[in-house]
């Protein structure tokens, strides 16, 4: 079976049979959308991979944290990550990171900054931050697979959670997906 699609075939004659896209919720609130327009019900609704776990994200993961598109990534490259005062972040699993992903990211899972985990603390000393003390941390730049993951949105809110300053992080929400979209380059990540 095809990953969110289904077909229909007919005994065993092989018949041209259409092909149904599998609707999915919209996001973890959202069956569909619906509104009018020139007196007339409009129904948006959302086919591919089930949400959760893959549910759209909203624009801004969280107050006070910028959400920048590709040139902006471009930009934190060269003026943060160059000079070692940035990280870009792909907060994906190591195996899909290890697969593809943006050059000059560095894989720091989403789950490993849930405050559960306990060696959050040796992470965020990693990041840059001493004893509490975020003013040497690094700037940030966090995405994941695209706007239907959800892994970059709750890496910023536990980073948020943990003390990390807005100002000194940033969401990509378009993520690889948006990346490669735009024919960017990518590479494995090691």
């Amino acid at each position: 079976m095809f990953k969110g699609l289904c077909l229909s075939a007919v005994a065993a004659i092989v018949v041209a049979a259409p092909v149904c896209a599998q609707s999915t919720r919209i996001s973890e609130d959202r069956d569909s959308f619906q509104f009018t327009l020139n007196g007339a019900s409009v129904t948006i609704e959302r086919s591919g991979p089930a949400c959760p776990p893959s549910c759209l994200q909203p624009m801004q993961a969280a107050s006070g944290v910028a959400t920048i598109g590709e040139l902006e990534v471009m930009d934190f490259l060269d003026l943060f990550v160059s000079t070692g005062q940035g990280l870009l972040i792909d907060a994906r699993l190591p195996d899909s990171y290890s697969a593809e992903t943006i050059p000059g990211a560095v894989n720091v899972p989403a789950a490993t900054l849930r405050p559960d985990n306990q060696y959050r603390d040796d992470l965020l000393n990693a990041l840059g931050v001493k004893a509490g003390d975020y003013t040497g941390a690094y700037d940030l730049v966090i995405f994941a697979g695209g706007p239907d993951a959800a892994q970059a949105a709750k890496a910023v809110r536990d980073l948020l959670g943990a003390g990390y300053p807005p100002s000194k992080l940033k969401y990509y929400r378009g993520g690889l997906r948006a990346w490669t979209t735009a024919g960017l380059s990518t590479v494995s990540g090691q």
